[in-house]
């Protein structure tokens, strides 16, 4: 923990707010969301304190070359968005946390805006008090000029007029923005941990019971066909356009702009690879996971059912999956299905995919078909390419539909997919 501000004459409006919003921000969102913002504390003197985890010189944005300030806020657009989106499903959901989250500024001053080894960092994100005039509140997105505070020398800011930015933050993120953004996120995440740390108090498991209900059967589909190597933000245009190329052809435009843009990291299957270790370890251990993948056109692989024991080894074949060919979507619900009851004991599958069948099979009617003859087993899609082009699975099923391209979600997405679909009916109130 480092100190980035000290000010004198300002107190927070509402005392337990910071902490109260900072536990639901870690609870629900990825650490580069919830490093965003400032943690306030008092000092010794009854100065107001603002203090952060992450490592590195801070920097007011002022004091950024203007290619640096650039970044940042680009970045910072990029961290607000996802914020925004997460919003946005949760309250979808009827969460009552998102009421709360919205208390958070989605169109901050910049003159709030620190830059820790090139992470934005917000400080005054709360209400804030003079007690020189207690009555006069504080908005965290109204600007308050570096005059007032009392900064430590390694992170002083200019006291110069402020540019006014407004995040746009319900629009789409331009391609380029939403790659550095991606790749920023993705290189802060650890690979065989759970991305941000939760609230045991507050988070149920994703699987509970009782002593007369048996846990559902829980299999997963984990989509390897060649697009999965395509970057996190790739279009359905640009996918087409690269697979209606020649083999011939893509290996002579391998230095196409728009190519190498496909072709840059993060990929779906990475993404796809780090979300699949959050759900295994946020899954109840009483909860066995299997596995079906897919082997080109030709078959599918069952890789079996793995018990709580067994996830280590179930982890580390995910990791070492590789991505090619054909998308057997509905030959592998019909595999899936089969591992399952469905019919006595409700059953789960989990299809974590990236678009429709590519091998000329019909998965809606075959989600029909399992509809019909296992009427207690449910569908959940988590569309990774947001395309919507699998969401008759969970239509036909009564399973729900989970879409993103955004990195920063996708591990939240999933486990709310395995939460919705284990803990509904499993789970005392």
């Amino acid at each position: 923990m480092q100190r980035v501000l000290r000010e004198e004459g300002l107190s927070l409006a509402e005392p337990q707010q910071p902490e109260r919003l900072q536990r639901l921000v870690y609870r629900f969102c990825p650490p580069s969301i919830g490093n965003l913002f400032a943690l306030p504390r008092v000092g010794n003197s009854g100065a107001l304190e603002w203090w952060t985890e992450l490592s590195g010189q801070p920097r007011h944005l002022n004091e950024l070359p203007v290619d640096e300030q650039e970044a940042l806020l680009q970045r910072l657009n990029q961290r607000l968005s996802a914020l925004g989106n997460l919003i946005a499903e949760l309250e979808k959901r009827g969460e009552p946390a998102a009421s709360d989250l919205r208390k958070l500024p989605n169109s901050p001053d910049t003159n709030n805006l620190y830059s820790v080894n090139g992470e934005p960092l917000l400080i005054r994100w709360v209400p804030m008090l003079s007690t020189s005039a207690p009555s006069n509140a504080i908005s965290p997105n109204a600007t308050l000029g570096p005059q007032s505070a009392s900064v430590s020398s390694a992170s002083s800011a200019p006291a110069k007029p402020q540019r006014r930015w407004v995040i746009p933050l319900l629009l789409p993120l331009l391609a380029g923005l939403a790659l550095l953004g991606l790749w920023l996120a993705f290189t802060h995440w650890d690979r065989f941990s759970l991305p941000w740390p939760r609230s045991e108090s507050e988070t149920l498991p994703i699987a509970c019971r009782n002593d007369d209900t048996p846990t559902p059967e829980f299999v997963t589909i984990f989509d390897t066909s060649g697009s999965m190597n395509l970057n996190i933000q790739t279009s359905m245009e640009d996918e087409q356009w690269f697979f209606n190329m020649p083999d011939f052809l893509r290996e002579l435009r391998v230095n196409d702009p728009r190519m190498q843009r496909l072709m840059s990291g993060p990929s779906r299957l990475t993404i796809a690879q780090h979300a699949f270790s959050d759900l295994v370890q946020a899954i109840d251990p009483s909860v066995d996971i299997g596995l079906v993948t897919y082997q080109g056109c030709e078959s599918t692989v069952v890789h079996g059912i793995f018990s709580a024991e067994q996830r280590p080894e179930l982890l580390e074949g995910v990791h070492r999956l590789a991505a090619d060919d054909g998308t057997p979507l509905a030959a592998s619900l019909i595999r899936a299905a089969g591992m399952v009851d469905g019919k006595e004991r409700d059953a789960v599958i989990l299809a974590f995919v990236d678009g429709a069948d590519g091998c000329a099979q019909n998965q809606c009617a075959i989600a029909q078909d399992i509809a019909r003859r296992q009427p207690r087993l449910r569908v959940n899609v988590v569309d990774i390419s947001n395309s919507g082009l699998s969401n008759c699975i969970a239509e036909q099923t009564g399973g729900r539909v989970f879409g993103s391209q955004d990195a920063e979600l996708i591990s939240t997405m999933l486990i709310d997919a395995g939460r919705d679909a284990l803990s509904e009916d499993y789970c005392n109130d």
